[in-house]
């Protein structure tokens, strides 16, 4: 569109905002909709001469409700506004203001014109359109395709998007947490050659193939590429066998804690905070009654959600140290952080069978078992891991081989094995490398739509409830028979 033709468009849209001989201060945008990253310029006119203005964006903010730490209800938005400009109208009381679209939640967002005294004397609305883009459409044998979806919306139609490999759904993705944007990962698996990524969008979290053909809500991406041809190579060696996600280092959830005796001014602190199964922690203490032994108390939470028997944190006395403190209350000690449930682990200090004191280490998932690493067609591969969670975020995990979805695990809470999965599945394909991916997913969310549950949960690196949990990888090699 030229010059003149933009400017007959916009006088024609103020006189529409008008709507007749009114000659109160407009606002327009320059476009109706659009993506994030986008320019639009806001149009200001009969505004004072020379008044200064802001312009003020109307939003939300998301993340997930989770009750008592560990029971998922399902997102939760909240307005934001968002002062993005001070303007100032020139001698005919007009300005034109331009912006780039930030990283945000996709829908009709409000735009509004204040003055100084917080005064709004004009508006427009601006819908942002949800799109992806794939970073890589190129990558060895075994490694991960990059895809990221920005604009992603907060209603139930637009917050929940599939990714399909080769028109198998893999998992799901949402912006919940990160103002409409998710980041997945998908991994190249075999044949090497061209393959196909694809992103649908449904409530339910499973494809409906009317998306760009007959949805009423327009098609994915709005018009933009939401289908790619991508190409799996030849590795230059052998992939990775195992191995999970960076950890990153996590602080424990007080609302997991047991409780103590608050009229003691003892006070406890494990070092470092998160680890695997086996990792070596100093436990230090102050504010003790000197020269007093003092029990480091080991909790595991019990229960089970299925059958109705509530989840508590119950004392293990037998797994940490007794200590005796200083002279002057104070004490520190080595210990092996032994195998068993994820999450917070609450440690107590407990004197003359008290607890008086309280911390916790956040458990992180670890690989025990993976075996054998190659074999033929039908051979068992046994996989364990442990350090699995019992929250709703954590406790239930999907397998997916060679991006397809297989079924979940759920980590025991049992006496037994606690936070352990342990499974068995046969080896399938033509000879050569093949892949299984263990997402995390979400376990029984209290809302029914849109739904989230009991799917591979591909944009957790993101957009994950509460706490960054990992993926776990392997790579099998079928061999002849």
């Amino acid at each position: 569109m030229d010059d003149d033709s933009r400017l007959s468009s916009l006088r024609g849209r103020i006189r529409r905002r008008r709507g007749g001989e009114d000659d109160s201060p407009v606002l327009v945008t320059s476009e109706d909709e659009g993506y994030v990253g986008d320019a639009v310029t806001f149009h200001g006119r009969g505004f004072e001469p020379n008044g200064v203005y802001e312009i003020v964006w109307h939003t939300q903010e998301g993340d997930w409700a989770v009750l008592e730490a560990n029971e998922i209800v399902g997102p939760q938005y909240q307005p934001r506004r968002e002062q993005v400009a001070t303007v100032t109208a020139d001698g005919d009381g007009e300005f034109d203001e331009q912006w780039e679209v930030p990283e945000d939640f996709g829908g009709t967002h409000r735009v509004e014109v204040r003055d100084p005294d917080g005064e709004t004397l004009a508006d427009a609305s601006y819908e942002v359109v949800p799109w992806f883009e794939l970073e890589e459409t190129e990558v060895p044998l075994g490694e991960s395709f990059t895809i990221r979806g920005y604009g992603i919306g907060p209603d139930v139609v637009t917050s929940n998007y599939q990714v399909a490999w080769d028109n198998s759904p893999v998992g799901f993705v949402t912006g919940v947490m990160r103002r409409g944007t998710a980041t997945a990962e998908i991994r190249a698996v075999g044949p090497p050659g061209e393959h196909v990524i694809q992103v649908w969008r449904n409530a339910e979290g499973v494809p409906y193939l009317q998306n760009n053909t007959q949805s009423p809500y327009g098609p994915v991406a709005g018009g933009r590429q939401s289908v790619w041809t991508v190409t799996v190579t030849e590795p230059d060696g052998d992939p990775r066998r195992s191995w999970v996600d960076p950890l990153l280092d996590e602080s424990p959830m007080a609302a997991h804690y047991p409780g103590v005796d608050t009229d003691s001014d003892a006070t406890i602190e494990v070092t470092p905070s998160s680890g695997q199964p086996g990792t070596t922690v100093f436990v230090s203490g102050e504010g003790f009654p000197p020269d007093t032994e003092v029990d480091l108390v080991w909790y595991r939470h019990e229960g089970h959600r299925g059958e109705g028997v509530p989840i508590t944190p119950e004392p293990h006395p037998d797994v940490l140290p007794t200590v005796t403190t200083d002279g002057d209350g104070r004490f520190q000690t080595e210990a092996a952080i032994p195998r068993d449930q994820g999450s917070t682990r609450p440690i107590t200090a407990r004197v003359d069978g008290r607890d008086v004191a309280v911390t916790g280490f956040v458990m992180q998932p670890a690989i025990e078992t993976f075996v054998p690493t190659r074999g033929p067609v039908g051979t068992t591969i046994e996989i364990e891991l442990t350090g699995i969670g019992w929250t709703g975020y954590e406790n239930e995990l999907y397998f997916v081989y060679d991006n397809t979805p297989v079924g979940y695990a759920i980590g025991t809470t049992g006496a037994d094995e606690p936070g352990t999965v342990r499974i068995e599945l046969p080896a399938t394909g033509e000879p050569g490398w093949h892949f299984v991916d263990v997402y995390p997913s979400l376990l029984d969310t209290q809302e029914e739509t849109p739904r989230f549950d009991t799917i591979p949960h591909l944009s957790y690196i993101d957009n994950h409830p509460m706490r960054p949990v990992p993926a776990v990888h392997f790579a099998f090699e079928v061999t002849e028979e």
